[in-house]
């Protein structure tokens, strides 16, 4: 199944989801959708402002040659190809600065994934953007080497911020993610605390399709998992007793058990769980006359010897 102890994978539509519900709220919408740089003109800084008209859109597949050719890169060039790209699309980026007239512009950026120390960053290699309707050429200058890198960080940089969670499941506790990005899918691997770290994972050859949210335990894991759920049974007892009438006596009953040992362990394809668990059952019961019967018995013996007396 994987070389890993535990795989996640999220689909881009489940994730452009939550990037639509963030951008939404009043708090992550000011961090995500605008901002403000200073860049740095000869010898002084002047602000740029930007803003996104809608929320950032994830397309988690390599991007074509044509993507490749058109992007600028960081230093106004095209970027240098490499795997495990993908592209972030900006549907309305808009920046204005002095001696730039406010524009707004559809960007597509190319990004690489990366985690690394428990944070999950997204690095920006370039952008495509159309520059047929910036005739000046000083103007589309500015933009190749300033406007697109500067926008490419403060645009993705949000989105390169976020803590990667630490798992932990039935008792086992799992180590940083390795994340790979690819085939409309981001899928994070991890191992146990005391396995070396997960390698990277690969899309395709764990899933056919990309899943909205799916979560993939080895079966080494699954099987530890599963012991350390019944190991906290063993030693346990559980005692039961009581009493209950029925018209002529009364029924009182006692039970006990004792768990001497449970195991755990995971077989065949698919995976089936068996857990074994020794008992120690104890049970007794009896049956006792209802104390007002024996009182009835003796009053009748008594009406038989006052009447036997009367002789």
């Amino acid at each position: 199944m994987t070389r890993s102890d535990l795989v996640v994978a999220l689909g881009q539509d489940t994730l452009n989801d939550l990037l639509r519900s963030s951008a939404s709220r009043p708090g992550v919408r000011d961090a995500l959708m605008a901002g403000t740089l200073q860049v740095p003109v000869g010898d002084r800084s002047v602000p740029l402002e930007w803003s996104l008209g809608e929320p950032p859109v994830l397309s988690l597949h390599d991007p074509t040659d044509d993507e490749w050719r058109a992007a600028i890169g960081p230093r106004g060039a095209s970027p240098r190809r490499v795997g495990g790209a993908f592209t972030v699309l900006l549907p309305r980026l808009t920046v204005s600065g002095p001696g730039i007239k406010r524009a707004t512009r559809r960007v597509k950026v190319l990004c690489l994934l990366a985690a690394g120390s428990g944070t999950l960053g997204i690095t920006p290699l370039g952008a495509e953007l159309d520059l047929r309707h910036v005739p000046d050429p000083s103007d589309r200058a500015v933009y190749r080497h300033i406007v697109v890198p500067r926008a490419l960080q403060a645009a993705l940089g949000p989105l390169g911020r976020t803590a990667l969670p630490r798992v932990s499941v039935a008792g086992l506790s799992f180590g940083d993610f390795a994340l790979t990005a690819g085939a409309g899918m981001v899928v994070g691997a991890a191992n146990t605390d005391d396995r070396p770290p997960a390698p990277a994972p690969d899309p395709v050859a764990l899933f056919a399709r990309a899943p909205a949210f799916e979560v993939l335990l080895s079966r080494p894991a699954l099987e530890r998992a599963a012991r350390a759920a019944v190991s906290g049974l063993t030693g346990r007892s559980q005692s039961v007793g009581g009493s209950s009438g029925f018209g002529i006596g009364r029924a009182q009953y006692e039970g006990r058990v004792h768990v001497n040992a449970a195991d755990a362990r995971v077989a065949g394809n698919p995976l089936d769980l068996d857990v074994d668990i020794s008992l120690a059952v104890h049970a007794e019961a009896g049956i006792d006359l209802f104390q007002d019967i024996g009182e009835a018995l003796n009053h009748a013996a008594e009406g038989i010897g006052r009447a036997l007396s009367s002789y």
